[in-house]
């Protein structure tokens, strides 16, 4: 049914960042659907994590358009500066470290995702400082780290740039 993924999400949530199986039976029973019809769901998409996870599940992008611009520099801060690698999570459990197939901020690349947060036109120093300021307890901003609106072009605005002429259709003037 439609609210599977729904289900499945907010059960996700309650187990802080993960499914356990038990959890995945309760959404089926719920739904009145065989419970493998739920598993192939949990299953199928990446969102859903079948083990646990740290607080903080940072997704690096490192598809072809944040790969050109630099992901490979900011998963390797992040490995540095958490001391884990791929697939792990920190000790202290706080951060789980993954890579993730496209996001669908690429126009933003390089991104990752920190739990619901999307963080954007990343350096290497920007990712060092929002790790800096999770483990302090704090919240950083998340989107574009530039100084530009959601996904409006680098080199600023290059349409539209002044009102339209009015609505409709008109003859010009030399054809009259």
């Amino acid at each position: 049914t439609a609210a599977v993924i729904p289900l499945l999400d907010l059960a996700q949530r309650q187990h802080q960042g993960w499914l356990p199986l038990s959890a995945m039976n309760k959404v089926a029973e719920v739904l009145k659907m065989p419970r493998m019809r739920v598993y192939e769901v949990a299953t199928f998409y990446t969102m859903f994590n079948r083990n646990p996870i740290g607080k903080y599940h940072i997704q690096v992008c490192t598809t072809t358009p944040c790969w050109l611009c630099n992901s490979d520099g900011i998963l390797k801060t992040i490995e540095k500066k958490l001391g884990i690698h791929v697939g792990q999570t920190t000790p202290d459990g706080l951060f789980t470290l993954v890579e993730a197939e496209c996001l669908g901020a690429c126009v933003n690349a390089p991104m990752l995702s920190i739990n619901d947060d999307y963080f954007e036109d990343l350096t290497e120093k920007e990712i060092s400082d929002i790790l800096d300021e999770i483990k302090k307890g704090g919240k950083p901003k998340a989107g574009p780290r530039s100084t530009r609106f959601a996904a409006e072009p680098t080199g600023g605005l290059t349409s539209l740039t002044e009102p339209p002429k009015g609505p409709g259709f008109r003859l010009r003037k030399e054809l009259q």
